[in-house]
């Protein structure tokens, strides 16, 4: 996969698609907690997206995880967590990443097929994207 480019927030185009990162890496319900733990272990991972097929069920950040014991995650998956649809603008985004203190957000359609992820720097002065 290619290294991540940086899109200045005023630089970035009207809308979420514009800005989000395409095909992001998710899993099912039924993987189990500790393969989502040896994933956080890699500090720039920040947030898993959780599927069935295409569909959109959640997600499951480090702190939504129990301090012991394995299983699968569906128990631990957030069904509030903020999201985006492809056509929202972009100041939506930046809205959500001030009000909810987040760095990641799904971009989900109407339909909940998982569509993209919009994703901000470290210094939440970019979004992350990846070459297209």
């Amino acid at each position: 996969m290619s290294s991540t480019v940086h899109i200045p927030f005023d630089a970035a185009g009207p809308a979420v698609k514009d800005v989000m990162m395409l095909e992001p890496r998710s899993v099912g319900p039924a993987t189990p907690i500790a393969e989502i733990r040896e994933t956080f272990e890699s500090p720039s991972v920040k947030l898993m997206l959780v599927t069935d097929g295409e569909r959109f069920l959640g997600t499951v950040t480090r702190d939504d995880l129990p301090a012991s014991g394995d299983g699968p995650i569906e128990p631990h998956v957030r069904t509030d967590t903020p999201r985006l649809s492809p056509e929202d603008p972009v100041d939506k985004a930046l809205a959500l990443f001030n009000d909810h203190g987040l760095s990641r957000i799904p971009v989900v359609t109407g339909s909940d097929r998982l569509e993209g992820l919009v994703c901000v720097n470290g210094s939440h002065a970019a979004f992350c994207i990846y070459p297209r």
